[in-house]
């Protein structure tokens, strides 16, 4: 691909991602799949440029408002990236050639214009922080001394975070293997099972992933395993199980002992777990379909349930940084309802004495503590768990929580994904 049909292509999937079809890793590589012809140079640099303008995102869209242009526009976007940066020749870019993108009309060409002789003035906040406006104050609630370094931390590149798994081998070993394929890793110091790549790992071609002894999964992730404290032989309900990630780390803690019921409304994700769990060797798991509310009548009475609850992901931004953009407080409305649900008919699941483990992926106060104070209001048979139950001095001290708090995690201070989860305990 020449330089212009590389930037022909990021315009295209800045659009589609914009559009708010699909997560923006799944677009491209969908993109790519339908185009066998782009080599693996062309695929890289191409992601990084969409990646570069997705995470400054806000500052695309202000530059090119100020200009007269629409910031709306992914074109727009990237001609503004050509126009401002040392980034190669507008004019041969966008010069109409074969696969290259048409050339600037009069508007844009104005645009342009505007854009290299705009005056310095310091952008907004909102801008500086490339985040939606109408969210900062709830990061503000969430966070009241140190907003502005959480909301920043979510434009930071996230690490490439492993969890190995204790059925098949240890940490030590893993890293071993992993290490004689040219790959180093480090020990996480958050999770007992985590390792940290350097940097991109090809994961899927090592022999280690192959033999079921390693998968990737965010450290916060693999820390709610902990929370959840599931013991070998117990039965536990994971309803928003997903592609497995966290059915797969409940079963190693578990000792392959007992068995989870993976729950999830989409049979399409529970297909995609069906391969992990072979490949980790885990036999305990059992998918379903059922809905949350319809699981209670359907089974006896479990041990734990867990409820990663569907959320705005606003703690994952740093992997998936176009989907601030597609939220709204009508979206947030609605996750809320549905975690309401989802709380409702967990509750409904559990033994007397057993936990309900409420997680999000969420930094949000109305998806997090607000919540859980909700919940705690609507079910007085249920008391809240303190975290020194679920987990170690060492993790208490390495997350800075409080013993008698909850899981908070954030990129700022943990370098991990943003992850919430409060443990509420049955009456007995």
């Amino acid at each position: 691909m020449t330089p212009a049909g590389r930037a022909a292509a990021a315009i295209e999937l800045l659009a589609s991602i914009a559009a708010g079809a699909d997560p923006a890793d799944i677009i491209i590589t969908e993109y790519f799949r339908r185009r066998r012809y782009a080599g693996s140079g062309d695929r890289r640099a191409v992601r990084e440029s969409v990646y570069e303008v997705l995470r400054n995102l806000a500052l695309f869209k202000w530059r090119v408002g100020e200009a007269g242009g629409d910031s709306s526009d992914a074109r727009a976007w990237l001609i503004a990236v050509f126009a401002t940066g040392d980034t190669g020749d507008l004019a041969a870019i966008f010069s109409g050639g074969q696969f290259g993108p048409a050339p600037l009309n009069d508007d844009e060409g104005a645009m342009v214009e505007r854009l290299r002789t705009q005056a310095s003035t310091p952008p907004p906040r909102w801008v500086r922080l490339n985040c939606p406006e109408w969210l900062l104050e709830r990061f503000d609630r969430a966070f009241p001394q140190t907003s502005d370094a959480e909301v920043d931390a979510l434009n930071s590149l996230a690490p490439v975070d492993l969890r190995v798994n204790s059925l098949r081998s240890t940490r030590e070993k893993v890293q071993a293997f992993l290490l004689e394929e040219g790959h180093a890793v480090m020990a996480t110091p958050l999770s007992p099972t985590g390792l940290r790549a350097q940097g991109w790992l090809p994961l899927a071609n090592t022999k280690a992933f192959k033999d079921g002894l390693v998968e990737i999964q965010d450290e916060s992730s693999q820390l709610l395993a902990s929370v959840v404290n599931a013991q070998p032989g117990e039965r536990v309900a994971d309803l928003c199980a997903g592609a497995g990630g966290k059915t797969l780390a409940l079963a190693a803690m578990m000792k392959n002992k007992g068995e989870i019921i993976a729950a999830d409304v989409s049979a399409s994700r529970l297909r995609r777990m069906t391969p992990r769990l072979q490949r980790a060797g885990v036999t305990i798991a059992h998918t379903t379909t059922i809905e949350a509310s319809a699981l209670a009548d359907a089974i006896e009475p479990v041990d734990r349930v867990l409820i990663d609850a569907p959320c705005t992901g606003t703690g994952a931004w740093r992997r998936h940084p176009e989907a601030r953009w597609h939220l709204t407080p009508e979206r947030l409305a609605e996750d809320v309802a549905t975690q309401l649900g989802l709380l409702r008919d967990g509750a409904r699941l559990l033994r007397p004495g057993g936990w309900l483990i409420y997680a999000t992926c969420s930094l949000l106060p109305e998806e997090n503590e607000e919540q859980a104070a909700a919940f705690l209001n609507d079910h007085p048979e249920f008391q809240r768990v303190p975290a020194e139950q679920y987990l170690s001095d060492d993790q208490l001290t390495a997350t800075g929580l409080g013993a008698d708090g909850d899981l908070h995690l954030s990129p700022a201070r943990n370098d991990t994904d943003g992850v919430f989860a409060v443990v509420f305990e049955k009456a007995a």
